[in-house]
């Protein structure tokens, strides 16, 4: 079993980009579409991001909304959007809104015609503040408070609500869509925005639109519908699977399963690295203990079960806790660490509903890359 699941791990290697995105045009309805479920409107937190170009040039007279990504179609009732705030001057100006306890709106100003070239888009939100990042640099933010508001529907990419259609649809190309359960840092972000990412556990969704609507990460597959096109103009970027997998099971605590996640790849010389652990109890004491592996079956300890191979455990460690209940281990990886190290990480925390009062975590188990 162990032998087998380094074998896997060592899997992990940079494949060529197979370079192509999706292109919209605003003067006709089109947009992809990816079925509602409660992992597309997390309660943990969230980062959406994607790299795009657009075109105000060509851009429609009137009231003009281009979307990148829109959680719930409905006017009003939306959980996230990223989009262009064009209103009807033809606005130059990226807004990423969360409505969370109220509705909040982060606005960033770009020239005309500085998205002709690819730009990478980013908003995150952990509970407390909302942040819009371009190319990796946080542009602006705004405080507030609260869980996302889960007022179901479908997950829109290329396009926003129905309302006037196509006012809302996207103008330009949109490629490597990804969404993360949990807010991610701007050394995070900028650690992938240049990686095309699969196989990433954890909750996470990757749409790379290689020819297809697959997430190669999580499996929520999505649709097309209307003139969207696949197109060969694309970021150059460098395509790696996780190197590693998510391993064991959760003990759930008040919000179900924890979920361990990576928030970036682990290469050596690759400081914004951290493992997370995402849906536990907000401020629990919380620890994140490490080892070279996990266990071949669990062992249970005060009514939790640990994953971790504990003939290897090299400590525990505590760890801040976010005020939607993620927990994070930084895990700053040095360019001098030797490539192929084996690490697992798990958290176990205090949770009024886990047996005994604990809680924990599965367990992320992956080696270090170049």
């Amino acid at each position: 079993m162990r032998s087998s699941l380094l074998s896997f791990l060592a899997l992990a290697a940079a494949l060529p980009a197979q370079n192509a995105a999706l292109s919209f045009s605003n003067a006709v309805d089109g947009y992809v579409e990816v079925p509602y479920s409660p992992a597309v409107v997390p309660q943990s937190g969230i980062t959406v991001e994607a790299w795009v170009t657009y075109d105000e040039s060509t851009l429609g007279s009137g009231w003009r909304y281009p979307t990148v990504v829109r959680q719930n179609r409905n006017a009003g009732q939306e959980s996230f959007f990223l989009r262009i705030n064009a209103d009807n001057i033809n606005r130059t100006v990226v807004r990423w809104l969360v409505h969370a306890n109220s509705t909040l709106t982060v606005d960033w100003t770009f020239t005309p015609g500085q998205l002709l070239n690819w730009t990478h888009l980013a908003g995150t939100w952990d509970g407390q503040t909302a942040r819009l990042f371009v190319n990796g640099t946080e542009m602006a933010s705004r405080v507030g408070s609260g869980a996302l508001a889960d007022l179901g529907d479908v997950l829109r990419i290329g396009k926003g609500s129905d309302v006037a259609t196509p006012i809302e649809v996207w103008n330009g190309e949109i490629d490597e869509v990804r969404l993360w359960p949990y807010a991610r840092t701007a050394a995070e972000i900028q650690a992938t925005m240049n990686q095309e990412l699969l196989s990433v556990p954890g909750g996470v969704s990757t749409w790379n639109f290689n020819g297809h609507l697959l997430d190669t990460s999580a499996g929520r597959n999505a649709t097309m519908s209307g003139a969207v096109q696949f197109t060969g103009v694309s970021p150059t970027l460098t395509s790696h699977v996780f190197p590693g997998i998510a391993a064991g099971a959760s003990t759930p605590g008040c919000f179900g399963a924890i979920q361990a996640a990576p928030t970036a790849l682990p290469q050596v010389g690759n400081a914004g690295f951290a493992v997370v652990a995402h849906r536990g109890a907000v401020g629990a004491p919380t620890i994140c203990a490490i080892s070279a592996g996990p266990s071949v079956a669990p062992l249970p300890i005060a009514g939790i079960a640990i994953w971790l191979d504990i003939g290897s455990l090299v400590g525990g460690y505590s760890v801040p806790v976010d005020a939607l209940g993620t927990a994070r281990m930084g895990l700053s990886v040095p360019a001098a660490m030797p490539v192929g190290l084996p690490v697992a990480t798990q958290f176990v925390s205090a949770d009024p509903c886990g047996p005994l009062g604990l809680t924990a975590s599965n367990v992320v188990a992956f080696q270090l890359v170049m």
